[in-house]
């Protein structure tokens, strides 16, 4: 909890010193090094978006960052990321709060981005990590850094229907679902070149970054993370490679509004898939 990670850093100085970050626009690109810390808050982002820090990929940064009376309407919350890296391994995850009590070089993980690079149970780890980390855009599909090419165009599955985002929103946790073909922009799909599948801005993502048959597959946020890596086959499968299992249509049913979950793969028809040429 942020409560709790805070108290084990107090007193820590960072290791980079910071002036003046509150008037300085975001230095993209710049390495800072620091501490980072865990906290499982949820309700509302100091961004103005709902938040769950739990189980969502997120970040908070110091205040110091945000230059706006209003944080909602800051440029960190214009789909801005912070790409972390810790012993060798590096994610990417976006800012959707503000940290109050962080220097300008702590930054503070959601439990769910912490537990990337190690445990979140403090029997196990003190919950907190030397890192260096840096500003990079297109954490929700803003920024300044373009979404990679890929091909584009529908998904389809059983009875030739398309899966898309339910309902047609882009809210992170929205649920994939089947339904018939309408063209709307949620049906269109995005085969990224960095093994991403992306649409309406948004990537196709394990929730929670399960591992376990029935696991939710939603959209959220582009973070590069193992949970939003998909291989398709030449078996027509598309598989998760952390979890080594395939996407997989509930139940076996063409059924409108059926979602989609990981599944071992079993070779079966509502396992197979149809994706952009």
């Amino acid at each position: 909890m942020r409560k709790a990670a805070l108290a084990v850093a107090a007193g820590m100085t960072a290791v980079l010193a910071f002036a003046g970050a509150a008037a300085a626009a975001i230095p993209f690109g710049q390495n800072q090094v620091g501490i980072a810390t865990y906290y499982n808050d949820a309700g509302f982002g100091a961004c103005g978006t709902p938040i769950n820090a739990a189980t969502e990929m997120l970040v908070a940064v110091s205040y110091q960052w945000f230059t706006t009376a209003n944080p909602n309407a800051d440029p960190l919350c214009t789909g801005v990321s912070v790409q972390v890296t810790y012993n060798g391994r590096t994610i990417t995850v976006p800012v959707k709060d503000k940290c109050p009590s962080c220097d300008a070089t702590h930054i503070d993980l959601s439990q769910a981005a912490f537990g990337q690079f190690a445990s979140t149970d403090p029997a196990t780890t003190p919950g907190v990590l030397n890192v260096t980390w840096q500003f990079v855009g297109g954490g929700d599909g803003g920024g300044t850094t373009p979404p990679p090419a890929g091909r584009t165009g529908p998904i389809t599955g059983l009875a030739g229907k398309c899966i898309g985002a339910a309902g047609g929103a882009t809210a992170n946790g929205t649920a994939i679902d089947l339904y018939s073909c309408v063209g709307s922009s949620t049906q269109q799909w995005t085969m990224a070149a960095d093994g991403s599948i992306r649409t309406g801005g948004k990537c196709m993502d394990v929730a929670g970054s399960g591992t376990t048959n029935g696991t939710r597959v939603q959209i959220y946020d582009c973070n590069d993370t193992a949970a939003q890596q998909w291989v398709y086959t030449s078996a027509r499968d598309l598989v998760n490679p952390q979890a080594d299992k395939c996407l997989d249509l509930t139940g076996n049913t063409s059924a409108d509004f059926t979602t989609v979950q990981l599944w071992t793969c079993t070779g079966a028809a509502n396992q197979k898939w149809n994706v952009p040429a």
